[in-house]
């Protein structure tokens, strides 16, 4: 099973599951996220921006940013989140970009395997503490907010998934024997 079936499975499981503050941002249409003034300074906005094309890179099938998964996420962290979801993301970034400022350089200016390594230990920290906040609740909001951007969005939906915008076909003809019971909805 490669990256792309496994976000594909989290993004339909994470369809009942996702965060109040994820759901929230995920029902404002895109026209209405205009004007927000970002919170994420230049340096956070292009370390979330990066993680996201890592998550979910271009392959055979557009990738998190060209369905707009970097501008939902900033949208997100900037109006939607609470203070302390806030907080966790952008200490996140900023730890982040402490530890590879201590490999060489930005976190943007690593080479790509640096970053992929980088945020895989990101991932393997989840669960452990880091003062009040848990170290690795920063990768699972990233995370959390490019699956559901991705399969939110109309490239995610149309060009990933199959869309199909009437499942199913009409039998005006279907015999009410065959199946001895109404169906439910």
């Amino acid at each position: 099973m490669d990256r792309r079936d496994v976000l594909k499975t989290i993004g339909l499981l994470l369809g009942s599951a996702v965060t109040a503050s994820c759901e929230r941002a995920v029902t404002v249409p895109a026209e209405a996220r205009a004007g927000y003034s970002s919170l994420l300074s230049d340096v956070q906005a292009a370390t979330a921006h990066r993680c996201v094309d890592l998550i979910i890179p271009t392959t055979d099938t557009p990738g998190a940013l060209a369905a707009g998964v970097d501008k939902f996420i900033d949208y997100a962290v900037s109006v939607w989140f609470t203070d302390a979801e806030r907080k966790r993301f952008i200490v996140g970034l900023d730890r982040l970009n402490r530890v590879a400022a201590a490999a060489g350089g930005d976190f943007v200016d690593l080479p790509a395997a640096k970053q992929s390594e980088l945020l895989s230990a990101e991932e393997a920290i989840s669960g452990a503490r880091d003062g009040a906040l848990a170290a690795g609740d920063f990768f699972a909001q990233i995370k959390e907010l490019t699956v559901v951007g991705y399969y939110f969005s109309e490239v995610g939906a149309k060009q990933e998934l199959a869309y199909m915008p009437m499942p199913g076909y009409y039998d005006g003809f279907f015999k009410f024997n065959k199946v001895g019971k109404q169906w439910a909805s």
